[in-house]
């Protein structure tokens, strides 16, 4: 029976390590237990439905999401022919050039 607010418990290491069938009961009934070392956590046991939860929504709210897609289309360009050539080219150019290439692009941006 899956509980019905995730609630958190916490145990020792020695605690898991000689109970550990007796931690997975309470996992399962209370959603999640933090395993601690001298009092401080160190790792979290989680029901597979509560992870399951949090994998999913993790997925679906990706923050960075838009950021990976934004950044799989600039790296496309360096796929096209020529791109080579233009990337020596930029590495080779000197700080004049540079300045002038991103006045120029902020001209055309505007």
């Amino acid at each position: 029976m899956a509980p019905t607010k995730t609630q958190q418990v916490q145990r020792s290491a020695s605690e898991v390590k000689a109970h550990w069938r007796d931690i997975v009961e309470e996992v399962n009934a209370v959603g999640e237990v933090v395993v601690t070392n001298y009092n401080r956590p160190e790792a979290m046991v989680l029901s597979m439905e509560r992870y399951a939860k949090l994998k999913g929504d993790a997925a679906t709210k990706d923050p960075l999401a838009k950021l990976r897609a934004e950044w799989d289309r600039e790296l496309a360009v360096l796929n096209e022919p020529g791109a080579a050539e233009k990337l020596r080219k930029a590495f080779a150019a000197t700080p004049e050039e540079i300045a002038k290439a991103a006045n120029a692009a902020l001209r055309r941006n505007r």
